[in-house]
């Protein structure tokens, strides 16, 4: 009996030979290979059987995830939600990009930055215009910032006269959980609670930002979305020159190459926190750990790769 791909076994049958191991004539058909019991058969319950766990909780939904549930016959699952984060680069010198410069003035990069990585997390993101050194202006801006689930400034975290962000915050009810982390490049990191509401401050050199960022919002913004394990996927990796250790854990931007049997790291030149249009050329982040002497080339080392 002919039988479409994806038809019901005729009662009785227990196999199939597909159509191209068959010569068909006028008069009957000529199967080339004796038939085994279940060839070509797929039996009910053979991907998942009633009851089963499709897709557990914490699991991120992509392609095969989506697919599964809708071959299960589901139309609904419960999600989290995307978190809603604010982003805000401060800085009395920060001019947008396009405008013409002035003396003492950069481009501002920052906010750039981290809404492309925060969005990359998943996070629904706000980005403002940067907000001068001005107490007045930093108060409405950060009490806007704290109606969201993440507020993240860029700059004004350190202890210079012009960094407002901490004090500000600390006036509109931020507890700070900690400041300063052990951290190269990106030390003067801060990160605070007002209710429901997680405040980070990064620095206002933009790979420290960067940096931050990756080790420290991106789990937080993954966590909210209840993922099971939000930590940062660190991978091992071929170091292919030698890397000075220091006082502290120092992530060393890199390219990551693909080589016979893993990961070849390659450093870039320019490892300095400012230094944004050199680490374009990188894709991950090496991690040294800080110590005296050096990371030997060749030496195995972990690395974090840079969406």
């Amino acid at each position: 009996m002919a039988i479409s791909t994806g038809g019901v076994i005729p009662e009785g049958a227990d196999s199939v030979i597909p159509v191209e191991d068959v010569v068909e004539d006028a008069n009957g058909v000529e199967i080339r290979e004796a038939a085994v019991p279940g060839a070509s058969v797929r039996a009910r319950g053979g991907d998942i059987r009633a009851g089963a766990v499709v897709v557990p909780a914490g699991v991120r939904l992509g392609p095969a995830q989506v697919g599964a549930l809708a071959a299960a016959g589901l139309a609904e699952v419960r999600c989290a939600r995307r978190p809603r984060a604010a982003v805000l680069a401060t800085g009395t010198e920060l001019v947008r990009p396009g405008e013409v410069l002035g003396p003492g003035q950069v481009y501002e990069a920052n906010g750039l930055i981290l809404a492309a990585q925060l969005a990359a997390a998943g996070a629904e993101v706000e980005r403002w215009p940067a907000v001068a050194d001005d107490e007045a202006l930093h108060r409405a801006a950060i009490e806007h910032g704290l109606e969201l689930d993440l507020l993240v400034t860029s700059g004004g975290v350190s202890v210079g006269a012009h960094d407002l962000g901490r004090r500000v915050e600390s006036e509109r009810g931020v507890e700070e959980i900690c400041w300063g982390v052990a951290v190269k490049p990106g030390g003067p990191v801060s990160f605070g609670v007002r209710g429901s509401t997680l405040v980070f401050g990064l620095p206002g050199n933009p790979v420290s930002s960067l940096v931050g960022l990756e080790l420290f919002v991106r789990p937080a913004v993954l966590a909210l979305q209840g993922l099971t394990d939000p930590r940062p996927p660190f991978e091992r990796g071929r170091l292919t020159r030698a890397v000075r250790r220091g006082g502290r854990d120092e992530l060393v931007r890199a390219r990551a190459l693909s080589e016979d049997g893993g990961i070849a790291l390659e450093p870039i030149e320019g490892q300095d926190s400012h230094m944004i249009a050199q680490a374009a050329a990188a894709n991950a982040l090496v991690l040294v750990t800080r110590g005296d002497g050096i990371v030997a080339e060749g030496e195995s080392v972990p690395f974090l790769r840079l969406s």
